[in-house]
């Protein structure tokens, strides 16, 4: 990665207003260029471990540096990040399984430096209900990608989640024995990188075996679905 990334989005967290960015545009400009190349490496070796993926565009699997700010309290203008998303559905979208990257400063509920990993995040009402419904019918299957020695490696045995229900799941028994499975409402692996790594020569071998990890739940989660994305 750009060794500026770090020092640029630390500065941006000290001086997030306009006339600083674009007094350092230039350096974002290079930041993300690189980052572009380095998500295309990521696509290409991805794809044939999960095709649903496709080949999209690099560029669109980005997100924007600009916050949408019109119904936040937080009036800052730029995102103190960077970060894309490779979805099972199409480029970056939601409501399906995918993979995860994001380089700078803390910010979304994640802490550190860097954060990958793969799931679903906010899934639909119905969606939720799917995979819930997969994990009861289906535990033996989830159970075993759960302890896959590389999924522990990487994500241990929780999830990131923006929430956990305190009971049981309408319709589900509050004594089964696995019932906390059911409790997340978001099913996605996350992992913090430290900063040594993002910058070093291996990076992207080390972001290919996070997300290696999360395959088999990606494949999980459309299976829940029905989806017909291959």
């Amino acid at each position: 990665m750009n060794p500026d990334v770090f020092s640029f989005f630390d500065e941006l967290q000290n001086n997030n207003n306009r006339e600083w960015f674009l007094d350092n545009k230039h350096r974002y400009d290079a930041i993300r260029e690189e980052f572009v190349e380095f998500t295309a490496e990521i696509i290409d070796r991805l794809h044939p471990l999960d095709p649903s993926i496709g080949h999209p565009d690099p560029k669109r699997c980005l997100y924007r540096i600009y916050r949408d700010i019109r119904f936040s309290p937080d009036k800052r203008p730029y995102k103190t990040h960077i970060a894309f998303f490779l979805s099972s559905g199409g480029v970056k979208k939601g409501g399906l399984p995918g993979y995860y990257l994001q380089v700078g400063q803390e910010d979304y509920g994640l802490h550190g430096c860097c954060n990958l990993g793969g799931g679903i995040f906010m899934p639909e009402k119905e969606t939720l209900a799917a995979i819930r419904q997969e994990i009861f019918y289906n535990t033996d299957e989830f159970l075993a990608i759960m302890n896959d020695k590389n999924y522990k490696r990487y994500f241990g045995n929780k999830f990131f989640t923006t929430k956990v229900l305190s009971r049981a799941p309408k319709g589900y028994p509050a004594d089964w024995e696995h019932i906390d499975l059911l409790k997340y409402n978001d099913y996605c692996t996350m992992h913090e990188v430290p900063q040594e790594v993002v910058t070093g020569d291996g990076f992207a071998d080390y972001v290919m075996k996070v997300f290696a990890a999360s395959v088999p739940l990606n494949k999980f989660v459309l299976q829940a679905m029905g989806s017909d994305v291959r």
